[in-house]
């Protein structure tokens, strides 16, 4: 009987870069654009994020060469507004849409733009330090599932009776409000009348 030879072939070492760049992503570095006095959102290049503030920038993928973060920092800055967000995101991020963390507080924003609906993961946003006057901004978050902390302290509508029970009302996902958990309490506290007509104004919008 004739044996049958097998041939010893070495298999090279398979690399999953999907894998390996997600969990990069998970422990990056925010990509740092603040005190850079901008007054408006445009593409920025990724040689263009600051180090000073962290230490390094965070590595570029290997397919569009972009940033592997999911955490942008634009505060302190001069923006009065956040349209045109896609833009800086797509210039910056790896993976736009595993964006999840966006910094602007210390600006002059005052409205809170639907663009920021285009990022679904978006778990952390900071609003501290601006000029958000009109409780029917923070409404627009609300579809935001996945959002778990928030800051708004420095706005005018921080000056508001019962804000706190106001935003825990509004966001019921957000579990942490300018750095501070949302107790038990304030959820049972009821909501003015003033935000109860907000909210119910937002959900017949909704239907």
């Amino acid at each position: 009987m004739k044996r049958k030879m097998f041939k010893n072939c070495e298999r090279k070492p398979h690399v999953d870069f999907h894998i390996n760049e997600t969990t990069i992503m998970e422990a990056a570095k925010p990509a740092d654009y603040s005190f850079r006095k901008s007054k408006e959102l445009q593409a920025m290049g990724v040689e263009a994020a600051r180090s000073i503030r962290i230490g390094s920038v965070p590595e570029r993928g290997t397919a569009k060469k972009k940033l592997l973060t999911r955490s942008i920092w634009l505060n302190n800055n001069k923006l009065k507004s956040i349209k045109n967000l896609e833009v800086i995101v797509d210039s910056v991020l790896e993976l736009p849409s595993q964006l999840s963390w966006l910094d602007f507080s210390f600006n002059y924003i005052k409205e809170i733009d639907d663009c920021i609906l285009k990022y679904p993961n978006l778990k952390i946003i900071y609003f501290h330090g601006n000029c958000i006057a009109k409780l029917n901004e923070v409404m627009k978050l609300r579809k935001l599932k996945h959002l778990r902390t928030v800051t708004f302290h420095g706005n005018p509508i921080s000056n508001i009776p019962l804000y706190r029970v106001s935003i825990s009302y509004m966001l019921p996902q957000v579990l942490n409000l300018d750095f501070t958990p949302i107790i038990k309490n304030e959820r049972f506290n009821p909501p003015p009348t003033d935000t109860l007509k907000i909210i119910r104004e937002y959900e017949a919008k909704e239907k």
